[in-house]
């Protein structure tokens, strides 16, 4: 009564067969994965600029609001739009909630900017952060997360 030729009917094999092929591709699904979360850029870890001003002068702050070394990049311009005669701007960090300050970090002329290395901020949080421009303080506040991103 079967008349389809014996070629054509379908395959009489248990579907346990197809097993290692899902497998394989959950497996490399899977690492594609874990490369693409690997490389994908974190929030945490990318550069903050916040601007705040004092009677002569505007401050540009910019560094990675983590917790950690990082390295700081403050502009100086002045309203009037004279020169800035400075050769370095103190940075001091302090947590009010908790109490935290951080030794002063110095920020040295580097072309039209003054930098600094160092740790700034020891846990996550909001910091206060003064920067001490020719006898004016400029003080604004990041928010920082934990970690070293």
């Amino acid at each position: 009564m079967d008349s389809v030729p014996a070629g054509l009917h379908r395959d009489d094999r248990p579907a346990d067969h197809r097993r290692p092929v899902v497998l394989i591709v959950l497996i490399g699904l899977a690492a594609i994965g874990a490369v693409v979360f690997a490389l994908w850029p974190r929030s945490g870890t990318s550069a903050t600029t916040i601007t705040g001003d004092s009677e002569t002068y505007r401050v540009e702050l910019t560094t990675s609001p983590r917790s950690g070394p990082v390295t700081t990049s403050v502009r100086v311009t002045r309203h009037d739009r004279g020169p800035v005669l400075l050769d370095e701007v103190g940075i001091d960090a302090v947590m009010p909630a908790m109490g935290h300050a951080v030794p002063q970090v110095v920020a040295t002329r580097r072309d039209d900017r003054f930098e600094a290395g160092g740790e700034l901020f020891t846990m996550g949080g909001l910091w206060d952060v003064s920067l001490h421009v020719a006898g004016e303080t400029v003080t604004v506040q990041i928010p920082v997360t934990e970690g070293q991103g």
